[in-house]
């Protein structure tokens, strides 16, 4: 694991010994300003506005931003890299911290706080405003920002790096708000980050199952040999591809070098098989496939060379592949190009227990093919699933797991993992903002403290409804809490563990949440939201009585509504499910 926190200890910085804590604003008036470089970064200059602006709203001080070539003050926050670290002792180590890493260092007036690469400053600002002032960023609409007359600087040696390269926590709610998304120190593909953000770890181009993009569908009337033999017949249509044809191997690699020109940004681009099963088995693919062992090595032999003829002319590019469905079996003897990423995906798994805690064979043969990836593959990714694609507002309890799953893939040597949610347009899945806000901080640091964050969460999102909130969470867990007792992502609203007996639980806690929000809104339309899981399981197993059915329909749309809810599920909108359902 590379992640690690120093903690506050007591350390020679800035040529000065450190004496207790340091007062940066009393009673509104501060003496410090921060200080950047003359040609700081875009990134860095916006980190010491966040940094200006917060700890005006904090204290009611506003600290003056300068630039590196104004005169030595007393005071000092040195923000980014600029002339005011010469001479720093011991010397930061850029190249080790990274693009993402930082440290923050206080001593002899001096506040530094430093990354290595074009996050990495903005992120140890918003670490010193979350760790030392208690600052918050729980959803876009719900912000902690404490009210204190005086802020001290204690003594502080923090270094920190996060366990993962690539973190993307793909739930709505983290998806369409840049600075939120930089706030939770999230740097995926789908985030709109812009330069003041310091961009994006992974831009991708395109975004995985691209065979259909590298090999236009239509070709197959003209070049069937294109396309798979499945049982001795080529096949057309949404299929894979003959991935030994030296057509198709040029036409992708031409694609791929015509990508990478028209999207100048993007430093990775997807060679990765499409959402369906059945991989070529022409004479060619089947013979290497099956001395490899699996239909991985035709697709790693075809991704390899599209790679090694990028390396040279890019080498800040890589190639992205999935090791999905048929293709999770890493090849006998075949091994990656040193330019390629494998993304193993996740997408059998039990969800309720952790992949290296759960007997079932789906998350052993999972672990087993993680384990077979680790020593071969350059650069890990995976993919993971977070939610019930088939009924998105359907409870799925998997908080206890989500820890255990993130731990379980860095201590296997998985650099980037995207955390696949409810990506609608409209959002508000089942407990999104909980279940995003932990990811965000698990992907961060996989030893963070989750109940302790669960109920700093729950306290600041839903107020007086936090008790019973908290009480609906642990319930929904307890139903898988047995090792007999499972979660997939398909499950339907007749899963095991959504009996009536839970149903009646959540339904008494539940009405008490609401009972306790009464009085707030905002507090009331958030416990409302959390309750449409509830409502929904017992709207589609058919739960209640028909007698109540149709008032029951109707709150929960007006609800979900009111949400923004667009969507059921991946593949249905709530207009389409509400018709469905004889609603209006």
């Amino acid at each position: 694991m590379t992640y690690w926190n120093v903690g506050l200890v007591m350390v020679a910085a800035l040529g000065m010994g450190l004496v207790g804590c340091t007062t940066l604003v009393q009673q509104g008036r501060s003496d410090w300003r921060i200080v950047i470089a003359t040609n700081a970064a875009p990134a860095e200059r916006y980190a010491a506005e966040e940094l200006q602006r917060y700890l005006e709203r904090i204290s009611g001080a506003r600290l003056e931003i300068s630039s590196e070539t104004t005169p030595v003050a007393a005071h000092e926050i040195v923000v980014g890299k600029s002339s005011r670290l010469d001479g720093l002792k011991p010397a930061l180590d850029f190249a080790k911290l990274g693009s993402d890493g930082f440290v923050l260092r206080s001593g002899g007036g001096r506040l530094v706080i430093a990354g290595g690469g074009p996050r990495g400053t903005l992120y140890g600002v918003y670490a010193l405003l979350e760790d030392q002032f208690g600052v918050r960023w729980f959803a876009p609409d719900c912000e902690l920002v404490p009210k204190r007359e005086r802020l001290d600087v204690p003594r502080l040696d923090v270094t920190q790096i996060p366990a993962l390269e690539y973190r993307e926590v793909f739930w709505s709610t983290a998806l369409h708000n840049a600075d939120f998304a930089a706030r939770l120190r999230l740097n995926g593909s789908h985030y709109r980050l812009t330069e003041r953000h310091g961009g994006r770890a992974a831009a991708y181009h395109p975004f995985v199952h691209s065979f259909d993009m590298l090999v236009p569908p239509e070709l197959f009337k003209t070049h069937p040999e294109y396309f798979p033999e499945i049982k001795g017949v080529r096949k057309g249509g949404y299929v894979q591809r003959c991935l030994a044809n030296p057509d198709v191997i040029q036409m992708s690699i031409a694609k791929v070098q015509q990508w990478i020109k028209e999207h100048p940004a993007a430093n990775i681009i997807s060679v990765s098989q499409n959402d369906t099963l059945y991989p070529c088995q022409c004479a060619v693919c089947k013979a290497l496939d099956d001395a490899e062992g699996t239909p991985a090595a035709s697709l790693l032999k075809f991704v390899n060379t599209v790679a090694a003829a990028i390396a040279a002319q890019h080498p800040n590019v890589r190639i992205d592949t999935l090791a999905y469905q048929y293709t999770r079996q890493p090849p006998k003897t075949l091994r990656p190009g040193p330019n390629v990423i494998i993304r193993l995906c996740s997408i059998e798994c039990c969800f309720a227990h952790p992949f290296d805690g759960c007997p079932t064979a789906l998350n052993q043969k999972f672990l087993a093919d993680l384990v077979a990836w680790q020593p071969v593959a350059p650069r890990l990714y995976v993919w993971d699933y977070t939610t019930d694609f088939a009924n998105y507002q359907q409870p799925f309890p998997n908080f206890a797991a989500l820890q255990g799953n993130v731990r379980c893939l860095v201590a296997h040597g998985v650099k980037g993992l995207f955390e696949q949610g409810n990506y609608s347009t409209g959002g508000a899945g089942e407990l999104e903002p909980l279940r995003a806000w932990l990811l965000a901080k698990l992907l961060w640091n996989p030893d963070a403290d989750v109940p302790a964050l669960t109920r700093e969460f729950l306290a600041a999102y839903y107020g007086p409804a936090a008790g019973p909130l908290g009480r609906y969470v642990d319930l929904m867990q307890q139903q898988v809490a047995t090792t007999n007792v499972h979660a997939h992502i398909f499950d339907n609203p007749k899963a095991k563990y959504l009996n009536k007996e839970f149903l009646a639980a959540a339904n008494t806690v539940l009405d008490e949440a609401e009972q306790k929000a009464a009085g707030d809104p905002t507090i009331l339309k958030r416990v409302q939201i959390a309750r449409l899981p509830v409502w929904y399981v017992q709207l589609a197993a058919n739960h209640i009585p028909a007698a109540g059915r149709a008032a029951l329909l109707e709150k929960f749309l007006a609800v979900a509504r009111r949400a923004g809810v667009s969507n059921i599920s991946e593949g249905k909108t709530l207009a389409a499910w509400a018709q469905q359902m004889g609603g209006t």
